[in-house]
């Protein structure tokens, strides 16, 4: 990843918008080549390429003059869509949430829903990569919801009165289970939670009730106001049943209406703008995206024992190496600047920064492929390039 983004050379488009009137007021269109059709994988701008986006400034100003003041006409569909809940937490998938919800690393969460299993008995073992439920687990998650807080019980009630607790092969399936089960209460009042403890607590268990409750239901409508044959797209999209939206605390605020245009009713351009842009570079990985990363690495590759070996088995130690790999990663590179080596050419921090992450990288496949009793190799080999890197003109 920090090739691509060392090599990365950025590259000019344009996007253009349309303001349009009509009776009921105003609403806005994005051009689009209704043509479009996406380039061959290793072609030139593949990662980049949307049927959005102009990579000729002179045509993106040619459609702006040719559509500007003139008169549009409206074509319209309106249907339904559904949005299922998230499946119940494994460990990797509650790191990432909290990590992109409360900026906690993996190894924080780790230990605070360790806690929550050991110290507070509130939550079930979390050291776990399944997100379902044993099948005969259904009597049991009605005993959990009776015992809930009272911050839940809306919720709770909701689902026993409906009967939604019931067998449903996404939520209790013995074969998406390997040695435990998904994370989820364990239906004991919690007691003298800190404020992360009830954080972690709280995601676990309104992922548990929203898994019962019926999908969000939208409305969802694509309008296309064309213009001297270019094509503008507007969508709006409405949330008309919250579903499980409403344990999550999303479901008074998704309302995205269209301002409403009659059939047969034209649209007036009333301006266009073009909007110069450039392609960016891959984002740098969070721990978040890196955790994801971990759990799919080597999938791709042809060689099967090679696939094999990057294969991440425990998720538990995912968190452990991801932290131990970066220490090392971490040391290496200091080691650089408590020494000081006078001759090294810190005027090119870069090469520290890649040092960095690659000794971290190192240290990880040597911890993950030999053990933890190897950690010594991987804090000297993370040393030696990160030094390397440094020394780097």
């Amino acid at each position: 990843r920090e090739e691509k983004i060392r090599a990365f050379r950025p590259t000019d488009y344009w996007e253009l918008e349309a303001s349009f009137g009509c009776q009921a007021g105003a609403y806005a269109g994005c051009w689009f080549d209704e043509g479009f059709r996406k380039p061959e994988e290793g072609a030139p701008l593949f990662e980049h390429a949307t049927a959005f986006r102009l990579w000729d400034k002179s045509r993106a100003e040619a459609i702006k003059a040719k559509c500007e003041g003139k008169p549009g006409t409206v074509e319209e569909e309106s249907k339904p869509s559904t949005q299922l809940s998230p499946l119940l937490f494994d460990l990797t998938s509650l790191q990432r949430e909290a990590n992109g919800r409360f900026g906690f690393s993996a190894r924080t969460t780790l230990q605070l829903a360790q806690a929550l299993y050991e110290k507070h008995k509130v939550l079930t073992y979390p050291r776990t990569d399944a997100r379902a439920l044993p099948e005969d687990y259904v009597g049991q998650v009605k005993g959990i919801l009776g015992g809930l807080p009272d911050t839940y019980a809306p919720f709770a009630n909701e689902i026993v009165k409906h009967g939604w607790a019931k067998p449903n092969k996404r939520i209790f399936n013995n074969a998406k289970i390997s040695d435990h089960f998904a994370i989820i209460p364990t239906g004991t009042a919690p007691k003298s939670l800190s404020e992360a403890e009830a954080k972690i607590y709280d995601l676990v268990t309104r992922r548990f009730l929203s898994v019962f409750y019926p999908a969000a239901e939208y409305r969802i409508t694509t309008r296309v106001t064309r213009v001297e044959g270019e094509a503008f797209k507007t969508e709006g999209k409405v949330l008309a049943e919250p579903g499980w939206l409403e344990v999550a605390g999303k479901g008074r605020t998704q309302r995205e209406a269209l301002t409403p245009v009659k059939p047969g009713e034209p649209a007036a351009v009333k301006d266009v703008v073009v909007s110069a842009m450039q392609t960016k570079a891959p984002a740098r990985y969070t721990e978040a995206t890196l955790l994801s990363a971990m759990e799919t690495a080597g999938k791709k590759l042809e060689d099967d024992e090679l696939r094999g070996a990057l294969a991440i088995a425990c998720v538990a130690s995912t968190a452990d190496w991801l932290s131990l790999s970066l220490l090392l990663g971490s040391f290496g590179a200091s080691c650089v600047l408590v020494f000081g080596f006078p001759d090294l050419p810190f005027s090119q921090p870069r090469n520290l920064v890649g040092g960095h992450v690659l000794s971290s990288l190192v240290g990880l496949i040597l911890l993950h492929g030999c053990g933890p009793q190897w950690w010594a190799l991987a804090l000297a080999v993370g040393t030696a390039i990160a030094l390397m890197m440094a020394t780097r003109t």
